[in-house]
């Protein structure tokens, strides 16, 4: 009985080395990154994971360096202008050597403790302007749920939506009439902010009655 469950949970966690996905979500949490993996893996695991996550950013969300290069450099000088300054030449090497890989900057920043849903970080215009790409990235991965159960309790709920009555709704108007219904139970609105559905249809007492007790 130990040996079957044990059996079944190791087949579905070895699934797992067959995407970077979950090793990316790791990584990409500001409070854990390699030096989780690190501490709680095996070695051998660890440099697999570094090689598919490595691989998974360059392929996927880092940019072209030729293209990038190619559209910044100048354009070629005329034969009959003097040849380019040797300083100047210098200076502009030595700034290109400072420009590094988005991923190596952020893996060699320490972890930061205290940060429980790692994408608010990656949201922060500070992280938004220094890693354009690898945030989003970080996005990408981390607004993956974690479990199914959301998403299906969520297809399962568009049966109420789609009665007899709307059985001719758009896709496009379903997917949006979900997606507000799945939010408002995210967002706790203040109840001083929620108007009264008669203000907004211009129901009930105009601005200009001044009878409000309804009485001549």
């Amino acid at each position: 009985m130990f040996n079957s469950g044990w059996a079944k949970m190791n087949k579905y966690y070895e699934l797992s080395d067959d995407t970077p996905v979950y090793v990316a979500a790791l990584v990409l949490h500001p409070s854990r990154k390699w030096r989780y993996i690190e501490k709680h893996w095996k070695k051998d695991w660890v440099i697999a994971a570094k090689e598919r996550m490595k691989a998974f950013w360059q392929t996927q969300y880092k940019p072209d360096s030729t293209a990038s290069s190619s559209a910044t450099d100048p354009p070629p000088s005329p034969a009959n202008t003097r040849p380019p300054n040797e300083f100047f030449q210098w200076l502009d090497d030595d700034a290109s050597k400072a420009i590094t890989d988005e991923y190596d900057q952020y893996c060699d920043l320490p972890q930061i403790p205290g940060i429980k849903q790692g994408y608010t970080w990656w949201l922060e215009p500070t992280q938004q302007k220094r890693f354009p790409n690898l945030s989003r990235m970080a996005l990408d991965i981390l607004s993956i749920p974690a479990m199914s159960a959301d998403p299906e309790r969520l297809f399962s709920g568009a049966k109420i939506t789609i009665s007899d009555r709307r059985n001719r709704l758009g896709i496009a108007t379903i997917q949006a009439l979900e997606c507000l219904k799945s939010w408002l139970k995210l967002v706790e609105i203040p109840e001083e902010d929620i108007k009264d559905e008669d203000d907004d249809i211009g129901g009930g007492n105009g601005p200009g009655d001044t009878n409000k007790g309804g009485n001549s």
